[in-house]
């Protein structure tokens, strides 16, 4: 919080003025009136007449100062306070200061517009031109004359500022209480040490007390501790009384001090929001010890300096020439050239290359920065107001929301890499690859220990910049990311449709549909969010030279890993609340379970089907569509891919086989020689029919029983179908759960209390309401590929895949090959047998000589 104003002044610093009797007039004319030039004769002529008859006690020469009369005082307000006026046209300007005093004949105040204000008038500019501007322009100075608080009275310019060291506008000093107004941590008078303001007094309360109450509880999360809210009383209801004629007994009003945007850093008024809070993060207020001296001195560094630095080790120091150049300067938006100039001479001093001669390891990277810092204040210190806006504009076109986060990082189109992934989609996808735009810092090059490829979780928030909620969750998701960086998860934030690499078509306003980067998401809304996988490259010792050199992954490896997304299902449905730290936090963590678990689940080849795992045990399979053109639900696909690792963990100790399998374009347009196309199965020989569908296996049976039929378009009627499966499966075939752990996404979050506040975008339409069971039991009726039942005598040439995955007719049935010769249906089940590779079968239809019916037998 930042407090513009005047230090305090001795009073005896301060002149003896001459103010006229207030409201004074002898039955016709003021004291104005009298000091006008052309009546420089009245107080001679008139001032002495008695004027009792009229019922007026005083004449001029008593009570206007141009006459001799008056009162002779120390003016209330000083030069440099800001002030409001309660006349004429300057009454509703919100930003004026008093920047001298008129002491001649009478006192008066002069007071400076500094910010336009006033109605809208139109303007002739250039070669006719009009444009529409305020009526009251910057540096518009008038008179207020009499020292009347019912003319002018102090106004305090509260805003919300980046906080600095040693800036005295942001020092505050604490003082205890003695009253206490309701539930809190305390109550304390905060007093502005610069001007000696109460606080509570500026922000237009009726008493010097504020309430401070935590806003997280105690370890929630990391610096949950650190954050409060404040609360003052604006009306006390003194004299009021109830229906009966008592005095009013109830409590007084009180508000919280709400900022703009928490986490911006640009201009916003510090104000209050009546009773209620209407969003948690605008009224958080955290406070910083301050320091005693400057960095020189005590080596404090310069947060900024600290952060371009981080974010230049951590990313790459191209990502500083995407910043706006007030976020580059950290500066305001509307700074003068005086503070972009003192700024960039802060800033100068931590990244001059001169200073490092001697370092020259450093010299290359510090001088890039310095450049950038130079061309950024060159833009701003432009004189010409029009040229620097456009610079501005120019400069912050991409609107980046996190541009200037501590901790969440900004991805731009070049930290993503487009790579082929075995599909004939012309866009291919694209993977994070963050690790090969920044220098070898973040992959620890310089430790002396080789080492394989890893893996770097990330959660990436998906945004617009035109969405309102994505904005406004920018604070508490930067707090959330500062957390989850102490448990090696990274977050950062891509802004859909920003960039002129992917521009944003005429019907995709969110540019959610245009940016192939979000498209690949299938996701309408924003902000969406995921976990997702980068893969970083190991590295060797080479023989020659002794020296550590970066090895690439494995390109499969990167492929296998990019598939991997587990989707905040919890967002789109809700409202900034399911954004709380704690809440984004709970969501990765839940999401790196899934990841640790996903390596139980099977990535299904072709061959996997007629394996002996497969084939002996109970088996669970979810058919996916692996060309990403088919026409599927990607609620239930998400639902299903974060679902399955949990479920496989369940049963981690038993004979229970859980996989996945990507269906492509059919065998006939699979390619022998290329590794990607393997990772693909043909859907149509399997009794796949819909996509997606989850099928289970009984063991020795080839033909399995959909779990999901007819249209699922709810993500938790899946989340419940999978629960329920596996409860059954535990219940039969006895045993204890593996270690589960929290893999359900998470739904429960309780509901905020404004509402709308929604996401923006088109989310997923429910099912309709009107379904009934037996449109549920029926096959989904979508157009669907039919199966290839012509033998060739010779192989085919590999022709152009289709648009669709191949998918068997539902009245077509083929069987997995690789079971009993002799299949015998069972009637009860469904089911087919299949060879049994287990001894004593199992207690799902289980084999055994004993035969066995029904889907589920004991």
């Amino acid at each position: 919080m930042h407090i513009e104003a005047s230090p305090p002044i001795n009073e005896d610093e301060k002149p003896l003025v001459c103010t006229n009797y207030p409201n004074w007039s002898d039955g016709t004319n003021t004291c104005k009136v009298y000091a006008q030039p052309r009546n420089k004769d009245w107080c001679t002529k008139f001032g002495g007449l008695d004027y009792s008859g009229l019922g007026v006690r005083h004449n001029a020469n008593q009570a206007c100062c141009v006459c001799g009369g008056g009162n002779f005082q120390k003016p209330r307000l000083q030069i440099g306070d800001y002030v409001k006026v309660k006349f004429g046209k300057y009454q509703k300007c919100e930003q004026m200061r008093i920047v001298d005093y008129i002491l001649e004949n009478s006192f008066s105040y002069v007071v400076e517009v500094t910010k336009e204000c006033g109605r809208n008038v139109l303007t002739a500019v250039k070669n006719g031109v009009k444009e529409v501007k305020k009526e009251i322009q910057p540096g518009e100075k008038f008179h207020v004359q009499d020292d009347n608080p019912n003319l002018i009275e102090k106004h305090w310019k509260v805003e919300l500022k980046k906080c600095r060291y040693g800036l005295a506008q942001q020092e505050f000093e604490f003082f205890p209480a003695d009253e206490h107004l309701g539930d809190s941590d305390g109550v304390v008078r905060i007093q502005h040490k610069l001007s000696g303001v109460n606080l509570a007094e500026a922000l237009g309360g009726k008493t010097n007390e504020v309430n401070i109450t935590r806003v997280f509880e105690d370890g929630l999360f990391l610096g949950s501790s650190d954050f409060y809210y404040l609360q003052i009383i604006t009306q006390l209801f003194e004299g009021r009384l109830n229906i009966d004629g008592t005095p009013w007994s109830g409590p007084p009003r009180s508000e919280y001090v709400a900022s703009g945007y928490f986490g911006e850093k640009e201009y916003s008024e510090v104000k209050s929001s009546v009773n209620d809070i209407a969003d948690m993060q605008f009224s958080m207020w955290a406070f910083k010890q301050v320091e005693i001296e400057s960095d020189e001195t005590t080596g404090v560094v310069d947060e900024h300096a600290q952060w371009l630095l981080r974010m230049t080790q951590s990313i790459g120091v191209d990502y500083l020439d995407k910043l706006p150049p007030f976020h580059l300067l950290d500066v305001e938006r509307e700074a003068s050239k005086s503070e972009v100039k003192a700024r960039f001479r802060e800033l100068s001093k931590s990244f001059h290359p001169d200073k490092l001669v001697n370092q020259p390891e450093k010299k290359e990277l510090f001088e890039r920065i310095f450049v950038l810092l130079q061309n950024a204040y060159q833009g701003l210190k432009s004189a010409d107001e029009a040229e620097k806006e456009k610079f501005r504009v120019q400069a912050e076109s991409a609107s980046q929301i996190f541009a200037h986060s501590q901790h969440v990082i900004e991805l731009l189109p070049f930290h993503w890499t487009k790579i082929d992934d075995g599909t004939n989609e012309t866009n291919g996808r694209y993977i994070l690859n963050v690790a090969s735009h920044i220098n070898s810092t973040l992959l620890n090059v310089t430790d002396e220990v080789e080492s394989d490829s890893t893996e770097q979780l990330w959660v990436t928030f998906m945004y617009s910049a035109r969405c309102s909620m994505s904005r406004s969750v920018v604070g508490v998701v930067d707090l959330a990311a500062r957390h989850l960086a102490q448990l090696g998860i990274k977050v950062g934030a891509y802004g859909c449709g920003l960039y002129k690499e992917f521009p944003i078509e005429k019907d995709d306003v969110l540019g959610v549909k245009s940016d192939p980067i979000c498209s690949q998401f299938h996701r309408r809304e924003t902000p969406n969010v995921h976990v997702i996988v980068e893969t970083l490259p190991g590295k060797r010792r080479d023989v020659e030279s002794g020296e550590f050199i970066i090895v690439p992954p494995d390109p499969e490896v990167v492929k296998d890993n990019a598939m991997f997304k587990y989707f905040y299902a919890a967002v789109p449905d809700g409202n900034s609340v399911q954004f709380l730290p704690q809440n984004f936090i709970d969501f990765a963590k839940t999401g790196r379970k899934v990841w640790e678990s996903s390596h139980l689940v099977h990535k299904m080849r072709k061959e996997d089907f007629t394996s002996p795992n497969f084939i002996s045990n109970i088996s669970i399979v979810a058919f996916l569509d692996g060309t990403g053109l088919g026409e599927t639900n990607e609620d239930v696909v998400s639902t299903i891919s974060s679902s399955f690792p949990g479920l496989a963990r369940r049963f981690v100790n038993d004979d229970v086989y859980v996989g996945i399998a990507q269906c492509g374009f059919g065998d006939e347009y699979a390619d022998e020689n290329d590794a990607a196309s393997k990772r693909y199965v043909d859907c149509s020989k399997l009794d796949v029919s819909r996509l997606p569908d989850i099928k289970i296996y009984a063991p020795n049976m080839t033909e399995g029983e959909s779990l999901l039929r007819g249209q699922f378009g709810d993500r938790r009627d899946v989340q419940i179908a999978i629960e329920c499966l596996g409860n059954v499966i535990r219940m039969m075939i006895g045993g204890e759960d593996g270690d589960e752990g929290d893999l359900d996404e998470i739904d429960d979050i309780e509901e905020a209390s404004d509402e709308g506040g929604g996401s923006c975008g088109n989310t997923q339409q429910p099912p309709p309401h009107d379904l009934d069971l037996d449109e549920i039991e029926g096959v989904e009726e979508t157009p669907q590929l039919e199966m290839n039942t012509e033998e060739d005598t010779q192989a085919p040439p590999i022709a152009e895949a289709p648009k669709k995955p191949k998918l068997a007719s539902p009245d077509k049935r083929e069987k997995i090959d690789g079971g009993r010769d002799n299949k015998v249906r069972d009637r009860v089940a469904g089911f087919e047998s299949r060879q049994q590779a287990r001894r004593g079968g199992g207690k799902i239809l289980g084999g055994g000589g004993g035969g066995g019916g029904g889907f589920i037998s004991g």
